[in-house]
């Protein structure tokens, strides 16, 4: 740990990202506590955190709100409103030196102003949060306090002055004023001091019997602290590692996908690096609006997934995208079981290409390994011979053979979504026709990043290699990328000699029998992972 006793130096090199700030009281503790009892106290179970923690420990605040005191000379006390600057300016700081964590240890139960002044920074979600912590909530009170009588029992009472005969024994008077209770309908208790002091319960100051304290409770109260409140602090600390919004999951609410979301969608696939235009978006509502959801809060889009129908027979599932500001808090498991929901009673296979981090939340949702698709990529593409007489454009006269022969060999008719593609970029739809048949068709379409090749269909490798040499002709000084199916070793070798790199892989998975799997081994490169 760090405190006062280090030089700045040693805080810049010390790697902590935890900063604990006492803060205690100046006020009457009876006759036999001292004014700075509050303050002794939290100063100490402080530093046993900062130790415990490899913390950053900040000197103590010894004067703080004790307004029920009013009245006992020596007592000092600050507007609640100027505590709570002191913890806005201090947690500011403490930003802007990068902590993450500013633990406010509280050592006066009279330190209401604490709690709204926290609470506030927290709720604002900042890259600081707070941990306000009233450390007597864990002394274990009822295995260690024995007084009987009845009345309040919380100031300068059995538990406080036995902790004070342990951390400063020479500041404890030998005198105890025992508080004496009348016996009334309506008592005065701790609720009452908003309207009345201190000195209304007993005039000499204790809120309780002092006179049973001993060494032997302080010390099994210090042990209690030290045992749960570590534990506590780690346990929340953990929390807020893994999720630090204030809220939460709490008000997200999921809704169909509207035109009017694209940008904000583009812009969370901007966040993830991913390749994909508004074409794509508004593609994908066309073919299923329906099928196509946000997940919103307070107005923003914080995650979105989308679903292609085919046929009611295949589902395909994308674009699961999750603002980073809102993860780990299952918005993508919600998105994704609502999306199944939707296709419940109409597609009985559902698939998707899963991302490495995607597919923990597929396993968990019942769908599993079917292959690899392998995600290839240039920068640069270098120029090739032209594309052979035999590959031609695929003109608009054309499409309905070329559905035909995907339906086939995709296994279900996705001819709405090469209609969309066809139209996006017809010159970079080609075809190769050998003795008056297609044996061969691609699509493509420009993405953010990269031209994305594919669909690409094909009899066999060479027809493939034509293909795409075509492309080389087309697209030559261009970043382009195609996601080629596994065990298309030849087709792969031929892109990565002429300077294609994998970029990244992705897992397809399935849910459900896999019924309409087409022939794969035509299957040369899909149409994208939002569209298989």
């Amino acid at each position: 740990m760090i405190d006062g006793r280090n030089t700045s130096y040693e805080w810049q090199t010390h790697p902590t990202d935890i900063l604990v700030l006492p803060v205690g009281a100046f006020e009457q503790h009876s006759v036999h506590l001292p004014l700075d009892t509050d303050s002794i106290q939290v100063e100490f179970f402080s530093r046993m955190v900062a130790e415990e923690l490899d913390a950053a420990l900040l000197p103590t605040l010894h004067i703080a709100t004790s307004m029920e005191h009013t009245g006992f000379r020596g007592t000092f006390s600050l507007r609640p409103e100027t505590l709570m600057q002191i913890v806005r300016d201090t947690a500011e700081e403490a930003q802007r030196q990068n902590f993450r964590f500013l633990i406010i240890m509280n050592g006066h139960g009279g330190n209401h102003a604490l709690l709204p002044a926290c609470r506030d920074i927290n709720r604002r979600d900042g890259p600081l949060k707070i941990l306000l912590v009233d450390y007597w909530t864990f002394e274990d009170r009822p295995k260690i306090v024995t007084a009987t009588k009845n009345g309040p029992n919380f100031h300068c009472e059995e538990m406080e002055t036995s902790i004070i005969l342990v951390l400063a024994p020479e500041l404890v008077r030998s005198e105890r004023a025992d508080a004496d209770y009348p016996e009334e309908e309506w008592p005065l208790g701790q609720a009452d001091l908003t309207t009345f002091g201190v000195g209304h319960l007993n005039p000499r100051g204790a809120i309780g019997w002092p006179s049973l304290g001993s060494r032997e409770k302080g010390e099994a109260a210090i042990k209690a602290v030290r045992e749960r409140l570590i534990p506590y602090l780690k346990n929340r600390i953990e929390r807020l590692r893994k999720q630090p919004r204030y809220a939460g999951p709490g008000g997200l609410a999921i809704r169909k996908m509207l035109a009017l979301d694209i940008p904000a969608a583009m812009r969370l696939k901007h966040i993830a690096g991913w390749n994909q235009t508004e074409y794509t978006w508004e593609m994908l509502l066309r073919t299923n609006a329906d099928g196509c959801f946000v997940m919103v809060h307070n107005g923003h889009v914080v995650g979105t997934v989308t679903t292609c129908n085919y046929e009611n027979k295949v589902a395909w599932i994308g674009m699961v995208l999750v603002d980073p500001e809102f993860r780990r808090m299952g918005i993508a498991t919600r998105l994704l079981n609502h999306a199944i929901d939707s296709l419940a009673g109409r597609c009985s296979t559902l698939k998707l290409d899963a991302t490495a981090e995607g597919k923990k939340v597929y396993d968990r949702l019942g769908f599993v390994e079917q292959g690899l698709v392998k995600r290839l990529c240039i920068n640069v593409l270098p120029r090739l011979s032209g594309p052979p007489t035999t590959a031609t454009r695929i003109a608009e006269t054309d499409l309905p053979a070329i559905y035909e022969k995907d339906h086939g060999i995709f296994g279900v008719d996705r001819s709405v979504v090469l209609q969309a593609l066809w139209k996006q970029a017809p010159d970079l739809c080609w075809k190769r026709v050998l003795d008056g048949q297609v044996t061969a068709y691609r699509f493509g379409r420009e993405g953010s990043q990269f031209y994305q090749i594919g669909p690409l269909v094909a009899e066999s490798d060479d027809d493939a290699l034509t293909l795409t040499r075509g492309v080389m002709a087309q697209l030559h000084g261009r970043p382009v990328m195609l996601d080629i199916m596994d065990e298309r070793e030849e087709f792969q070798h031929f892109l990565e000699e002429i300077g294609f790199y994998e970029q990244r892989s992705f897992v397809r998975m399935v849910k459900g029998a896999d019924t309409y799997s087409g022939i794969r081994r035509k299957q040369y490169a899909t149409a994208g992972p939002e569209l298989g």
